[in-house]
């Protein structure tokens, strides 16, 4: 039987696979998408579904290589042009179709035009590109940022009291230079910009709706039942400060007496929270409409961000050091404001306090134009050999769970589950505490 090999990567944001070469357009609007965004390679010979190399024709081959360059250089504009080449698995080959981002952006399909023509990648699917995304790669092309545009506004709305915690004296100079403010068409008025107001004015949201944190905390795990829900608003500086103590105050449990003081235990390392919120709130975008939420499961933390990675981030090299900035006059800002320490750390620093923790490693979620960050409240399953072993570390950072997670964090049935936990019952470890659906099993302190 003759054996099957498995690609080792998955689809994403700068791969695809086509087990057999589609329609010329189809291919074609995928490059496109490639083009605006990161670029990425097309594979065909191997299935999407399964991963596994199936190879190619010759019949394939031939059409692929003499046909498909000039009809991709036709029908887009800019004319895309892309390197094919195949690639050998034993006794199979694949055709890669290798795209790289273009400069000029964006790049669209000429008979659907601009803004039907524009294609994006969401995560490993390629669909037609809103308006604020075409509105960015448009920004993009001449090198303009969002942050340092105008706001119609007075200087006035900018805390002169914040202005100089920073830069001691209200320099007018230094806050052109520093992007903060900005000349108007007549060269004589001055205005804040987008920058200037996320930083130093008090209420941001009256001049930028977007610029709001809503935290959620929900009973359970499906998001239906919400126990709290904040709207921080405020500078971004007073976002990150107010969101994260709430966000911290949600998350610590297991209180304990030390002398006179009551102290808990946060589930996640604050490092790791804090780093994430700073993230979010520096890197969005803030032409998309909608507040940064933070949401808290029983057991997950989500953080969800309008504004998918800027520039030719991937996935795939997460936590590399790596930065491109979408807001780069915000971000030098935070530095000053010591809220960034150093750029192209902080998802690293989020994965590595995660993994010192006993963690499961962070999930990043790219999708059209947003991130989310999954925060699991799991251990690192590569840590223990055995179920028990697993178990045990899940209450020792729980406290307490439910029969369901047992289940799906060891992935066994209902019934092995509740033979564990009741082996962890009579081996005096936990208590069962409730009945029906509302049973709950706690780790005994000792």
């Amino acid at each position: 039987m003759k054996k099957k090999y498995i690609y080792p990567e998955r689809e994403s944001k700068s791969l695809e696979f086509k087990s057999q070469p589609p329609k010329f357009i189809n291919l074609i609007k995928t490059c496109v998408a490639f083009a605006n965004g990161i670029g990425g390679q097309i594979i065909i010979g191997i299935e999407n579904d399964t991963r596994e190399i199936v190879g190619i024709s010759e019949k394939t081959r031939e059409r692929i290589y003499s046909e498909f360059p000039n009809s991709l250089y036709d029908t887009t504009s800019p004319g895309l042009l892309v390197e094919i080449y195949e690639k050998r698995f034993n006794d199979e080959s694949v055709m890669i179709i290798d795209v790289p981002f273009s400069f000029r952006k964006p790049v669209f399909i000429k008979n659907e035009g601009i803004p039907d023509g524009v294609y994006l990648r969401a995560g490993p699917n390629t669909r037609k590109a809103n308006p604020e995304y075409i509105d960015e790669l448009m920004r993009e092309n001449k090198r303009i940022v969002f942050d340092e545009e105008t706001i119609n506004a007075n200087l006035g709305i900018l805390s002169e009291e914040m202005l100089k915690s920073i830069y001691n004296v209200h320099d007018k100079e230094k806050l052109l230079s520093e992007k903060l403010i900005n000349r108007g068409s007549t060269n004589t008025q001055l205005y804040p910009t987008v920058a200037g107001v996320l930083m130093f004015c008090d209420t941001p949201h009256s001049y930028i709706p977007e610029a709001i944190i809503q935290c959620t905390r929900f009973h359970g795990t499906s998001g239906r039942d919400i126990i709290q829900s904040e709207e921080i608003k405020g500078s971004l500086v007073k976002q990150a400060q107010i969101s994260f103590e709430l966000i911290k105050s949600w998350l610590t449990r297991e209180y304990q007496l030390f002398g006179v003081k009551l102290k808990g235990k946060m589930i996640l390392p604050e490092i790791a929270l804090r780093e994430a919120i700073i993230n979010a709130l520096i890197h969005r975008k803030y032409w998309i409409a909608g507040a940064t939420k933070i949401a808290l499961f029983d057991n997950r933390l989500e953080i969800f961000n309008p504004g998918n990675f800027p520039g030719l981030f991937d996935l795939n090299r997460l936590g590399d050091g790596t930065t491109y900035l979408r807001n780069p006059n915000l971000a030098r800002v935070a530095r000053r404001f010591g809220l960034v320490e150093k750029l192209g750390t902080g998802i690293r620093v989020i994965l590595e306090s995660c993994q010192e923790a006993g963690l499961q490693k962070p999930e990043y979620i790219e999708g059209a134009d947003s991130i989310k960050v999954i925060f699991h409240f799991l251990p690192a399953e590569d840590k223990f050999s055995t179920d028990n072993a697993k178990l045990l570390a899940l209450f020792n950072m729980r406290g307490e769970i439910k029969l369901g997670e047992v289940e799906k964090y060891l992935n066994v049935s209902r019934n092995t589950a509740t033979r564990k936990l009741n082996q962890m019952i009579e081996s005096g470890k936990i208590i069962r505490q409730g009945k029906g659906p509302a049973v709950k099993y706690i780790l005994i302190k000792k």
